[in-house]
């Protein structure tokens, strides 16, 4: 039987364990999943060095579909935030220039209309693109991170006000602590992981820029008809733009996390 122990005091927990009888801690809940590493296999990447899984399991999980339309929905969210925010300049600038007279308010009327009906599609377009696609775990991470963070910044509070007792202090500074460093270890992962995402939709994206080249051939010569040619083309075409602006977010997420 594996003994486990508790992260912050050393003492050994059982499976059914949610906080650990000796110093009160919470006990992660990944602690009990059984690790297998080989330590001298290692793997360096621009995020640091880490060991390598075993030969006899693939060695990274890759981007599936769901991830893809993730990240193109993020991408797609922020260009829809960045044309609200422009409607809503143009419509104050419009009422502005009615206010001070320099054009007519009948003048104005129309385009107001036209720009508050433009606002809403995209926020009902924002409502939809927020209900697809799948978690993207680093995101999950980085906030756990953060609530770890903001709880010991409560808690230094907590001490300076002399709220609490020296001995509650170090036993919950060591659980926080102990979060925050599970945390980075979970967003190396995850950023290694991400990086080769980034080499696997570079190469899928050339794969498919080329598979709708073949497709004009195949039209050209009279391979596929006009009407297969073009539902085709267009399927490939949206199936495109979906991995080259998820490639363009990843691109952006691993530049502002490095």
């Amino acid at each position: 039987m594996v003994e486990h122990r508790c992260p912050v005091c050393g003492k050994p927990v059982l499976p059914n364990f949610k906080f650990c009888k000796s110093c009160g801690a919470r006990i992660p809940t990944d602690l009990f999943h059984e690790k297998k590493e080989n330590k001298s296999e290692m793997h360096t990447t621009s995020f640091g060095t880490t060991p390598m899984e075993s030969s006899s399991t693939s060695s990274f999980e890759p981007i599936d579909r769901e991830i893809v339309q993730s990240l193109a929905m993020k991408g797609r969210l922020i260009n829809i935030d960045k044309d609200m925010d422009e409607i809503l300049e143009e419509i104050e600038n419009l009422e502005e220039r009615v206010k001070v007279g320099l054009i007519p308010k009948e003048d104005a009327k129309d385009r107001v209309n036209e720009l508050n009906k433009r606002f809403v599609e995209l926020k009902l377009e924002k409502k939809q693109l927020k209900k697809q696609g799948a978690p993207i775990p680093i995101f999950e991470m980085m906030e756990k991170k953060d609530l770890a963070k903001e709880r010991l910044s409560k808690l230094e509070g907590l001490k300076n006000d002399k709220s609490i007792t020296e001995k509650t202090y170090d036993k919950m500074k060591n659980e926080y602590q102990s979060s925050i460093l599970e945390a980075d270890k979970q967003i190396t992962h995850e950023l290694i992981k991400m990086e080769r995402w980034q080499g696997q939709l570079n190469k899928e994206l050339a794969e498919k820029r080329e598979l709708l080249e073949t497709l004009f051939v195949r039209k050209s010569t009279g391979e596929l008809s006009e009407d297969e040619y073009n539902r085709e083309r267009d399927e490939l075409t949206e199936d495109i733009k979906d991995w080259e602006a998820a490639y363009e977010e990843l691109k952006k997420t691993l530049k502002k996390l490095k």
